[in-house]
């Protein structure tokens, strides 16, 4: 119970600090002469509703809050997660033809040009809030597009068709999900990681990585159809393609090493005084199970 409080209220705080942020920022983007253009869809009208949508972002900020990073600089901090989210958004909007996402631009209907503009505008603004925090220096800067960078080489690995024979499961482990699960979620704490003297939220992104990895597995479990349409390299195909059991029971078996990958990640958290327990692990993973359409699964989790 003094957990469920605990994070209760680290949570709330969260979200008080994001839409701060997300005020900030709608602020800077009326300096460019089209703001009209521009509209923003941060869905942070009340706690419950950017709860549900915003979650790992309120994590995130929880983390930095308990990792007594400077309160001068927590705003920024955010403001860099909201600034990656949509440029990782953006990537996937180019290569999935999508339009999803934080910030929109209303008349431009060519989905590869306004992904494109709205790229340049969060990368500048990160630029800018990097080095305003690094005293002028572009370190935080370069250790975020070094992730990147990795990050984009995983994806780009994710192409079936540059295989003779469909990858292993340990290859889309270490080369694929290591980039797009536990790396994309961690690199929100990368700027932070630089500037702040914090060896607690060291610890705490080693849970994030995991936790990333755990997520993006079950992404794949999700999505198995779609990436096979897509031509994407998929770990669930891979778990079912070299395992001769049955199909429901490899998909079980799958899903419950996710589970226990992702309590891994979360135990790193309360190992380091994060007030999350498996109790509260497991409230957020039965929430992410359904809703990924997978509530029939959720008997797993115990």
């Amino acid at each position: 119970m003094k957990n469920h409080i605990l994070l209760g209220k680290l949570l709330l705080n969260a979200f008080k600090i994001l839409v701060k942020a997300q005020n900030d920022i709608e602020s800077d983007l009326k300096d460019f002469k089209f703001i009209n253009e521009l509209e923003t869809d941060f869905k942070n009208t009340n706690f419950k509703e950017s709860f549900k949508k915003n979650f790992f972002t309120l994590l995130i900020i929880a983390i930095l809050l308990e990792s007594r990073v400077s309160k001068k600089h927590i705003i920024s901090y955010a403001k860099i997660v909201i600034y990656l989210r949509q440029i990782v958004t953006s990537t996937d909007n180019i290569i999935d033809s999508e339009n999803k996402g934080l910030i929109f631009i209303k008349n431009l209907n060519n989905n590869i040009v306004s992904n494109s503009l709205l790229m340049l505008i969060c990368q500048n603004f990160l630029t800018k809030e990097c080095i305003e925090l690094n005293e002028g220096k572009d370190t935080a800067v370069k250790k975020i597009f070094d992730k990147i960078y990795l990050i984009a080489v995983s994806e780009s690995l994710r192409d079936k068709s540059q295989y003779s024979e469909y990858p292993i499961e340990k290859y889309i482990l270490e080369k694929i999900h290591t980039g797009i699960g536990g790396e994309l979620l961690k690199i929100s704490l990368e700027a932070p990681l630089v500037i702040e003297d914090s060896i607690k939220l060291k610890e705490y992104s080693s849970g994030i990585f995991e936790i990333g990895m755990a997520l993006q597995a079950l992404d794949d479990f999700f999505d198995i159809e779609e990436d096979e349409r897509s031509g994407k390299v998929n770990l669930l195909k891979s778990t079912l393609l070299y395992n001769k059991k049955d199909e429901e029971i490899v998909k079980e078996e799958y899903l419950k090493k996710v589970s226990e990958n992702a309590y891994n990640g979360f135990k790193i958290l309360e190992d380091n005084e994060f007030p999350i327990d498996k109790k509260e692990a497991k409230k957020v993973l039965k929430k992410l199970f359904e809703l990924r359409g997978l509530k029939e699964y959720v008997s797993i989790l115990d």
